[in-house]
């Protein structure tokens, strides 16, 4: 289709050129508007990749302070342990013998529960520990695929 409109211009002396100009500058306009949004592309990808790394950079120095990590494994730890502990206490059967002390029931081992407010303080702790923070991730990934456009 092509070459029969070549054929067609090209017998009209001068039309083949400014048909074959008109050909170059469209082309030309097509690739200087491609060029341009690639730059606002590239600018906007850049814009994005700063600001991560300005946010990662902020994590870092929030999770490198010691203060944060002395909390936790004073808090966490202990908490965590003590749970387990009473758990371990008040379900384990009477006939695995593990230092069974005259009048206990289950273990033996005596561990009392925390008293309230202090349980619910513990569980919570807890909580933090084992469920919501391996939900993090989860809940970071989800929030950042509802936020893209």
């Amino acid at each position: 289709m092509l070459n029969v409109l070549f054929a067609v211009l090209s017998a009209i002396p001068g039309l083949a050129g400014k048909f074959l100009d008109w050909q170059i500058r469209r082309a030309n306009a097509e690739l200087e508007g491609f060029r341009h949004g690639a730059s606002i592309d590239l600018e906007a990808f850049r814009a994005y990749l700063n600001a991560q790394v300005e946010t990662n950079r902020m994590k870092l120095a929030q999770n490198s302070w010691w203060g944060a990590k002395l909390i936790v494994l004073i808090a966490g730890v202990t908490a965590s342990v003590h749970f387990g502990l009473v758990m371990v206490d008040s379900m384990c059967p009477a006939s695995w013998g593990w230092g069974r002390l005259p009048g206990k029931g289950g273990c033996g081992m005596g561990i009392p529960a925390l008293p309230p407010p202090y349980d619910t303080y513990q569980w919570a702790i807890v909580q933090s520990f084992f469920l919501v923070m391996p939900a993090m991730p989860l809940a970071n990934a989800v929030s950042q695929w509802l936020a893209r456009k």
